[in-house]
């Protein structure tokens, strides 16, 4: 039976091709080809699947863990595997039909998704189905998917909309090439866009049920793996990704000092301001992996007792799934700083990492302004006591 520690050393053994490839990928703003071959190839984006179509069905952070040590070789490709295999982790919890239909013919079949969109996105009931019309930002390794899912409000018999995930097809939907971003490049995290599609019911999943222990898909897959609220702790799917970009930062920065001289003629790494840099950065990595480790056990504890999860919990489960990319950002600042006017060059590799990082810790589920406000509040008595899902609702009202 594959467990965590076979993925990883397949990892471990692909992984310098990634860092082979990696300026290529971010010159052409895409992973290559044969990135995604290895990735399918390997099966480490199978390690939270059901194991009925293929897949490993591990503890939830054997995605994450994957996404962790590619992100050591290549950021976009860590991040994609991050993502991806997240995606297989919660269409587990989806209607069965629908599960399926993405994977009885296909094991290998990607998943993209996306949560925001532009304003008016939105879908009715039509007929026997729902007519989804809109553009959805930021779908990272859409080139790759043969399908996506999508955020989307849903208007039906009320004149308030639920917010539901719609699974569509590759042919249903269209892409915009939007991403130009200096970190994070070969993600290919575009823009989909939607012209009044017809999906039948079985591909819509209530956002409220995803974060339940007993979703639609617990008909089929009944592992604990699947119990857990996927609002709430999917962060770490682009968290840990997040912090393998900035190990690999720490991990160049140092391979590189170890030949430099500075101006005096004295080697760099007997400086003591450059061993308090590598010092102080591999500490706060240490802090934030430990923090993510800590945050699984409670995780696998409650999902294997079927025991929910408090209001209070979910708020530190986010709370330090942020502060880990804060962490990461900080630890990567400090490098780059010790590294002059030279270090800041594209044909740096710890220059790249450094720019993945800080793309990476940009994502909304790592705002630190967000989460780390949302736990003050809590500690203050100041919550509105609204869930996730709730909260979404709200927002999504508003616009």
């Amino acid at each position: 039976m594959v467990n965590i520690s076979d993925l990883i050393s397949s990892v471990k053994e692909i992984g310098p091709e990634f860092l082979k490839r990696n300026s290529e990928a971010c010159n052409k703003r895409t992973l290559p080809k044969s990135s995604i071959s290895d990735l399918i190839e390997s099966k480490v984006l199978r390690a939270c699947m059901p194991r009925r179509f293929g897949g490993f069905e591990l503890p939830f952070g054997a995605h994450t863990d994957v996404a962790y040590e590619i992100s050591k070789y290549c950021g976009s490709t860590g991040w994609v595997a991050g993502v991806l295999g997240s995606h297989n982790w919660w269409i587990g919890k989806y209607e069965p039909e629908a599960q399926f239909e993405i994977w009885e013919k296909n094991e290998n079949s990607l998943i993209g998704a996306a949560f925001a969109s532009k304003k008016g996105s939105q879908a009715y009931l039509h007929k026997n189905g729902y007519k989804i019309s809109g553009e959805w930002m930021w779908c990272s390794g859409v080139e790759f998917c043969e399908w996506v899912s999508l955020m989307v409000p849903i208007f039906e018999n009320s004149e308030n909309p639920v917010l539901s995930m719609i699974l569509l097809k590759k042919d249903e939907f269209e892409i915009r090439d939007v991403w130009d971003s200096p970190g994070l490049r070969a993600t290919g995290s575009n823009n989909v866009i939607v012209k009044g599609h017809v999906v039948p019911k079985h591909r819509v999943t209530k956002l409220s049920d995803l974060n339940q222990e007993n979703s639609p898909g617990s008909k089929l897959n009944s592992s604990s793996v699947y119990r857990l609220p996927m609002l709430d702790v999917f962060g770490y799917a682009v968290a840990m990704p997040t912090l393998g970009c900035a190990v690999a930062t720490l991990n160049h920065y140092i391979k590189s000092a170890k030949n430099k001289l500075a101006l005096d003629n004295v080697k760099i790494i007997e400086l003591q301001s450059q061993q308090l840099r590598v010092a102080e950065s591999s500490t706060e990595l240490d802090i934030a992996l430990n923090l993510y480790k800590s945050d699984l056990e409670i995780m696998w504890s409650k999902a294997e007792k079927n025991e929910s999860f408090d209001s209070k919990q979910l708020f530190k489960f986010k709370r330090n799934c942020s502060y880990v990319a804060k962490l990461a950002r900080k630890s990567v600042d400090r490098l780059i700083e010790g590294m002059g006017a030279g270090g800041i060059t594209c044909s740096n590799p710890a220059y790249t990492s450094y720019s993945d990082t800080i793309a990476g810790a940009s994502h909304r589920a790592l705002s630190w302004d967000i989460n780390g406000s949302q736990w003050g509040k809590d500690l203050f008595g100041l919550t509105d006591g609204l869930t996730e899902v709730e909260r979404r609702n709200k927002a999504n009202l508003k616009n």
